[in-house]
C-alpha cells in the first residue's frame, strides 16, 4: 500500500508539472520583443496582396506574443518564424549535433547596406544549415531609404526599397518596397537580361496593423 501511495504522489506531481509546462507560452510571456517600423508585425496584424495573376495572397501574424526561440516575440505565421526588430529569427543546425538561433534581416534603414540572410524574405526559401557566412545564399541591399510610390491608386510615403539577390543564382532578383508603419506594399521581379525591366508580382490590397 505504501508503494501504491508513492506512485500516486509521483503521478500527481508529474501531472502538475505537465500542466504548468503547457501554459508557459500564454501566461508567462513578458518583456515582448517588438517588430520594426517597416515590417510592423505586431500580433493580430495582417496584409492582403494580389499577385500578377490577380490571385489573393494573405500574410498574418500570431494573435498574441509567443514564447519563440527563448524570448517573447510575435510569429509570422506564413513562415512560422519569430519576428524581432528588423529580423526574422530562426533555429539552424550548427554542426556536431548542436543548433543555434540566427537572425535573418528583412531590411535596413541605411542606404547601400548589405544584409546576409539565411531566409529569403522575397520567396520564403530558407537554409537549414550552413558552415560559414560565405555559405549563406541570400543578400538584401537597401537601395532607397525615403521615397514615395503609388500602389493600387494609393500614395505611400516614407518608403524603403530593398533589393534581394541569391549569390549562387542569377535568376533570383527582387525589389521589396516597405512603407513606414505599414510593411511590404509591393514586390517586383527583375529581368536578368534587362535590370530596368521590373515585373510587379505582388501589390497590397488592404491591411491591418495590430499595434
Amino acid at each position: 500500500m505504501t508503494h501504491f501511495k508513492i506512485l500516486i504522489i509521483i503521478a500527481i506531481l508529474f501531472g502538475m508539472g505537465s500542466c504548468k509546462k503547457d501554459v508557459i507560452g500564454n501566461i508567462n510571456c513578458t518583456n515582448q520583443q517588438l517588430p520594426g517600423e517597416y515590417f510592423p508585425a505586431f500580433p493580430k496584424s495582417w496584409w492582403k496582396y494580389s499577385d500578377y495573376n490577380n490571385e489573393i495572397i494573405n500574410w498574418s501574424i500570431s494573435q498574441e506574443y509567443q514564447e519563440c526561440e527563448g524570448l517573447c516575440r510575435p510569429v509570422f505565421l506564413n513562415l512560422n518564424k519569430c519576428v524581432q526588430g528588423t529580423s526574422l529569427i530562426q533555429r539552424f543546425y550548427a554542426g556536431l549535433g548542436t543548433s543555434a538561433t540566427v537572425r535573418s534581416p528583412i531590411y535596413s534603414t541605411i542606404k547601400d547596406s548589405i544584409l546576409i540572410c539565411p531566409i529569403s524574405f522575397s520567396t520564403f526559401k530558407q537554409q537549414e544549415a550552413f558552415l560559414s557566412v560565405n555559405d549563406i545564399r541570400y543578400r538584401r541591399k537597401t537601395t532607397v531609404t525615403d521615397t514615395n510610390i503609388t500602389v493600387n491608386g494609393f500614395n505611400f510615403t516614407n518608403v524603403l526599397i530593398v533589393y534581394e539577390y541569391n549569390k549562387f543564382d542569377s535568376l533570383h532578383r527582387y525589389y521589396d518596397y516597405f512603407a513606414k508603419d505599414i510593411g511590404l506594399i509591393k514586390r517586383d521581379s527583375v529581368n536578368v537580361s534587362d535590370s530596368t525591366d521590373l515585373i510587379e508580382i505582388l501589390k497590397i490590397e488592404s491591411y491591418t496593423i495590430g499595434n
